[in-house]
């Protein structure tokens, strides 16, 4: 099994409401995530953090790690 880089992230609750920001959100889905899927040997995984921050990772039929998301900015 591939290992994958560690993505340790703090995500403290009193910033932001708790919520991550777009690049801790993009860091999780090109780190964690895919983590997860592979140390879960599943094809998809899909997320959604529930303040518009969605993340879809998917190995291809080549065996490589297809990662998209959405980000909510504010401005």
């Amino acid at each position: 099994m591939e290992e994958l880089k560690t993505n340790e992230q703090n995500i403290d609750p009193t910033v932001n409401n708790g919520i991550m920001t777009n690049l801790q959100w993009e860091n999780f889905a090109k780190g964690d995530l895919i983590n997860f899927l592979v140390g879960h040997q599943l094809l998809k995984v899909t997320v959604d953090d529930g303040a518009g921050k969605k993340a879809t990772v998917k190995i291809n039929s080549k065996g490589e790690y297809n990662v998209s998301y959405t980000t909510n900015e504010v401005m």
